[in-house]
């Protein structure tokens, strides 16, 4: 697990969060409903209760990543939390963000990337010291193939200086999203 990739690419996704809990939330739903359509045979029973279980751990796991963030966040310095949320969870596109920091790029840039230093090792600590949530993600799998479209983004936007090709980005990998999160659920 490459720790700096899946760190900005969680707190990328990190506004989603709820939108995706609910989202897991009407599927167990809808399992359950769906499930009395069924036979009463072990295996359709056994089936459906597998896929409940199976949506209700990726729930778990996401929101023990959301309060691990948050936790996170808090332990950090202020300046690094700040620009942290300022970029990532308030999803302040990248002119605005320089902007409200009253950086230079350049300056905005090293700020960054040092705050982002500084939570990935509180982060990945933490990770470390719950085992059960370390081993469900590394094990689950489910957001691999976002993370890395996420981190290709992330490179390409540090690429352009481009405002209108940093949006096109920006509405590609949210369309990305959301179709992966579709086929999972």
């Amino acid at each position: 697990m490459n720790v700096k990739i899946w760190c900005k690419s969680f707190l990328s996704i990190y506004h989603m969060i709820p939108s995706l809990i609910n989202a897991i939330d009407k599927m167990v739903f809808l399992k359950s409903v769906n499930s009395s359509n069924f036979s009463l045979s072990g295996e359709a029973t056994a089936s459906q209760v597998e896929a409940i279980f199976n949506l209700t751990q990726k729930k778990v796991n996401l929101i023990n990543l959301k309060v691990l963030t948050d936790e996170t966040l808090l332990e950090i310095s202020k300046p690094s939390a700040k620009m942290i949320k300022l970029r990532y969870i308030d999803c302040i596109c990248l002119a605005k963000a320089i902007e409200f920091s009253g950086l230079s790029r350049r300056t905005y840039f090293r700020t960054l990337k040092k705050a982002l230093h500084e939570f990935e090792s509180c982060f990945y600590l933490k990770l470390l010291k719950s085992n059960k949530i370390y081993m469900g993600l590394k094990e689950g799998g489910f957001l691999d193939e976002i993370f890395n479209k996420i981190n290709d983004f992330n490179v390409s936007v540090d690429q352009t200086k481009d405002g209108y090709q940093a949006d096109k980005y920006s509405k590609q990998i949210c369309s990305f999203i959301v179709n992966k999160m579709k086929k999972v659920f």
